[in-house]
């Protein structure tokens, strides 16, 4: 038999085993199954026949993984967990925290020393026009 290499190993074809990392109607998370049809040029969706005896079309490539790739996909769910957390737990920088500097952004994402400098020159065109 000749076995071809897979061009993105992250693609599911017909025949590969999955396991449903979120629920997919009435399928519980951790199921088995086996994909049966592989629809969509954009949007890739599965027909998936469950070890339970059900079938399930237009199957989200998001809510199944490689049964041989689910220690790593659950791998890569706790480190972008760790780093969610770490994130909403570092504590936010003073304004004038001068190591912070161009970095420091208010919340629309603008820089604070360019908000100021906008302040400014609203002051000084205010200032012009009533003098």
């Amino acid at each position: 038999m000749l076995l071809r290499k897979r061009r993105d190993p992250n693609v599911l074809r017909v025949g590969d085993t999955v396991v449903a990392v979120e629920p997919v109607g009435d399928i519980p998370e951790g199921t088995r199954g086996r994909i049966k049809v592989v629809d969509g040029f954009e949007w890739i969706r599965y027909w998936v026949a469950w070890d339970t005896g059900e079938w399930t079309g237009s199957v989200d490539s998001a809510s199944v993984v490689a049964e041989s790739r689910l220690a790593q996909y659950q791998a890569d769910k706790a480190v972008a967990a760790d780093r969610a957390a770490a994130k909403a737990a570092a504590p936010e920088r003073a304004e004038g925290d001068g190591a912070a500097g161009a970095a420091d952004a208010g919340t629309s994402g603008v820089p604070e020393h360019l908000l100021e400098r906008s302040r400014q020159a609203r002051a000084r065109k205010a200032a012009q026009a009533a003098g």
